[in-house]
């Protein structure tokens, strides 16, 4: 649920509006939230430089970009947050400098990857700097119901003692709207609050990506208030203008008092509070559905507008979804895009539903990301992916590649998509799920979804 003051009361606007691609995005904080003046997410709790805006920076829609992070690698490009020495061990002369988001610990392809020159150091993050990914490392469970049985790193590290997983870095806003905390819902505390599981991720994000002490209780629960008092979304578009005039609720102050509960909107059955399935799931610019389209504003309003609609209304068959089709129960579901992301007007999963969309399939493979295999246990069946995703935590087979569905507010100044940063590009995200679905856009629903998705 909304925290109690989220519908009412000022919303003060933080930091200004930031330009991207399609326009520009504005934030919106709580009146008490401390983000307003940043406090509390660059305050320094470990010990490698790091705070919370290294990795979810302000200026790339709380999370990062691979231009970003290039301009950021660069000597004399520094960000506004400084540069940090590299921690000895990962010097070669005392006037080499990176700033704290590269640290080979989980920012580098291994974190036994040469930095000491240089060259060494652009390739050890080459994939920081390609897809803006993190490498995540988690071990193979013992008592899983699966078992490793090989392992084509091409770094030469992950084992099944610690696996090397390529994740983009989740946006540190919106999170109210929240049902899973990481891609593969490793920070959900069962049957608890979501601020609980903040509160962990919080936490052991300042002991793990910080390699920091345990944090005080205070500091945690400052970040965690701060990140559910933090709303983000396009505001603006070049072509279209201010997303919120003429009748239309684009924009953050709209998205802070949109009302949400876990399992809101259930798709293909009545919600917690009695509600049927709607497939209108966004409704931001049904004002702009009938304008006279003279002038190009209106012109750019109107594709908006219609693919908001595309969105809402084109329908075509899901197949083989672990998580969707073998969860309801039926191997052919005919759905829309708001199937999976059905809450109202953010387009999350309401119900902490994990897919697998194919994203992480060994036939997507590309050279730069590791290769597992794996083997069910007491069986010959094997799968071979880039990322087991949800498996690992779960331990369970049936949940193999397996991810979160991301929110879709405020995408259009946070490339590249999907959790392996696999589509550079909004056209390469609805490209991927035209092919997999065999939804067949036409090159006018295209451009009007890419439209729309751009003004979230």
């Amino acid at each position: 649920m909304p925290p109690p003051d989220a519908g009412s009361g000022p919303l003060l606007p933080i930091l200004g509006a930031i330009l991207n691609e399609f326009g520009q995005r504005a934030d919106l904080a709580l009146p008490d939230t401390n983000l307003a003046s940043t406090d509390d997410t660059i305050k320094v709790l470990g010990t490698n430089g790091r705070h919370c805006q290294t990795c979810h920076p302000n200026d790339a829609e709380w999370t990062a970009t691979p231009a970003q992070l290039q301009a950021r690698f660069e000597k004399g490009k520094p960000h506004a947050f400084g540069l940090c020495p590299l921690p000895t061990n990962e010097s070669a002369s005392t006037n080499d400098q990176l700033e704290a988001v590269f640290r080979t610990l989980d920012g580098a392809n291994s974190p036994l990857a040469d930095v000491s020159t240089p060259a060494a150091r652009r390739s050890a993050y080459s994939m920081l700097l390609s897809r803006a990914v993190f490498r995540i490392g988690l071990a193979v469970p013992a008592d899983a119901d699966f078992e490793l049985v090989a392992v084509d790193d091409p770094y030469g590290f992950a084992s099944a003692k610690e696996l090397s997983l390529f994740r983009r870095i989740l946006p540190m806003a919106n999170l109210r709207f929240n049902t899973t905390v990481m891609w593969d819902g490793r920070e959900d505390v069962q049957c608890a609050t979501l601020r609980t599981s903040l509160h962990q991720q919080a936490r052991n994000a300042v002991t793990g990506h910080a390699q920091g002490p345990i944090p005080a209780e205070r500091d945690v629960a400052l970040i965690t208030h701060s990140e559910l008092g933090l709303y983000t979304t396009q505001f603006s578009d070049f072509e279209a203008g201010r997303l919120t005039e003429g009748g239309a609720r684009g924009g953050p102050r709209f998205l802070a008092k949109v009302p949400f509960y876990w399992g809101i909107n259930a798709f293909g059955k009545v919600d917690p509070q009695g509600q049927p399935y709607n497939r209108e799931i966004f409704s931001l610019y049904e004002a702009w559905r009938n304008l006279p389209g003279e002038s190009d504003r209106d012109k750019a309003r109107v594709q908006i507008a219609e693919g908001e609609q595309v969105f809402n209304s084109k329908t075509f068959t899901v197949r083989g979804v672990s998580g969707f089709n073998d969860e309801l129960g039926r191997p052919q579901i005919r759905a829309t895009c708001g199937s999976c992301h059905n809450t109202p007007n953010v387009g999350t999963n309401s119900e902490s539903r994990l897919m697998d969309i194919g994203v992480s399939d060994a036939a997507r493979r590309t050279a730069d990301l590791p290769l597992y295999t794996f083997r069910k246990k007491g069986s010959k069946a094997i799968k071979r992916t880039s990322d087991p995703g949800q498996a690992l935590i779960t331990k369970k087979w049936a949940h193999m590649n397996r991810f979160k569905v991301p929110s879709l507010r405020a995408l259009a100044g946070r490339p590249p998509y999907m959790h392996d940063g696999s589509a550079p590009s909004l056209a390469a995200a609805v490209d991927y799920h035209d092919q997999r679905f065999g939804i067949h856009f036409s090159a006018k629903e295209k451009a009007d979804l890419i439209a729309f998705l751009s003004a979230l």
